[in-house]
């Protein structure tokens, strides 16, 4: 009998108690991180054990916008997590330590599945966009109301109690539909922000991590070592997930290259002897400084 007792915990996600594991088993959702229990004294394993697999996902997130709803956190949370897998399953790939036919299969399913919650994001966009005008127009409407009920009191057709009575009534519906518009804002904001819950230099690292993936899967093909039918599944969708992860970072990389471009400059006036040392050195700092800031 084995001496580790299973463990449970309550997935934060769909709120089943699940075992331990690193993910839910029902909805997939990461899970928090469980200390292993023991029944028993642990023995240390014999050296001929496979080594223990490396966790290839973060443990954390940074929050998405304040204001922003549990459910569109959970459906970004989910898209941020997919594409991690698909680079990690490629790095997994080109290392070797997953076939080729175990591969295009977790690839196709993860591909599927982000497929699935990005069709998701866009429906519940449009449903929040057209909430929004909705509550907007409302917004307006009672403005009008109002003006049109001080005027009508001035003019002496409503009494100060009717007046006041009425305007309450519009002011308190205004005053709930500024705090739902407040609520769709930041859903939607979330929900335009892709990845949005990984740091620019995460969403950088991951890039390089795809791109490199990329070359080694070209060299395997050209090595013969993977299918055609594998690469034909792959390379397309590898280019678009590089071009959308691009469109993300794009003004960052240019702002880069040109603060690079600033210290090669820097370099060359201080080996023309153009400038002095501790200029150099103090205008280094604040380029690189300003470099660093960019990928915070």
């Amino acid at each position: 009998m084995s001496t580790l007792e299973e463990q449970r915990t309550r997935c934060p996600s769909c709120g089943r108690m699940v075992p331990a594991m690193k993910f839910c088993i029902y909805c997939g959702t990461k899970l928090p991180e469980t200390p292993l229990k023991v029944s028993g004294p642990q023995t240390q394993p014999p050296s001929s054990m496979q080594a223990p697999v490396r966790p290839i996902m973060r443990e954390s997130r940074r929050p998405f916008f304040p204001g922003a709803s549990s459910e569109i956190e959970q459906l970004m949370s989910g898209i941020t997590t997919l594409y991690e897998r698909k680079a990690s399953l490629l790095d997994l790939f080109r290392s070797g330590e997953v076939s080729e036919r175990v591969f295009l299969k977790l690839y196709r399913e993860y591909s599927g599945k982000l497929d699935d919650f990005l069709k998701a994001r866009s429906r519940k966009l449009d449903e929040l966009k057209s909430s929004l005008e909705e509550k907007r127009n409302r917004l307006s409407e009672i403005s009008m109301q109002l003006e049109e009920l001080e005027i009508r009191a001035k003019l002496g057709e409503l009494d100060l109690a009717t007046y006041n009575q009425r305007a309450e009534k519009l002011k308190a519906e205004e005053r709930g539909l500024n705090e739902v518009v407040n609520s769709l804002n930041a859903d939607i904001k979330a929900l335009e922000n892709l990845l949005g819950n990984l740091k620019p230099s995460e969403i950088r690292e991951l890039e390089a991590k795809i791109n490199s993936s990329r070359s080694a899967l070209e060299k395997m093909g050209d090595e013969g070592r993977v299918t055609r039918q594998t690469l034909e599944t792959v390379k397309p969708d590898i280019e678009r997930m590089l071009e959308f992860i691009d469109s993300l970072i794009k003004d960052r990389k240019e702002k880069e290259k040109k603060l690079r471009e600033q210290l090669e400059t820097l370099q060359t006036r201080y080996k023309l002897s153009e400038i002095s040392i501790e200029e150099y050195e103090r205008r280094k700092r604040e380029l690189q400084n300003e470099i660093d800031k960019i990928w915070e």
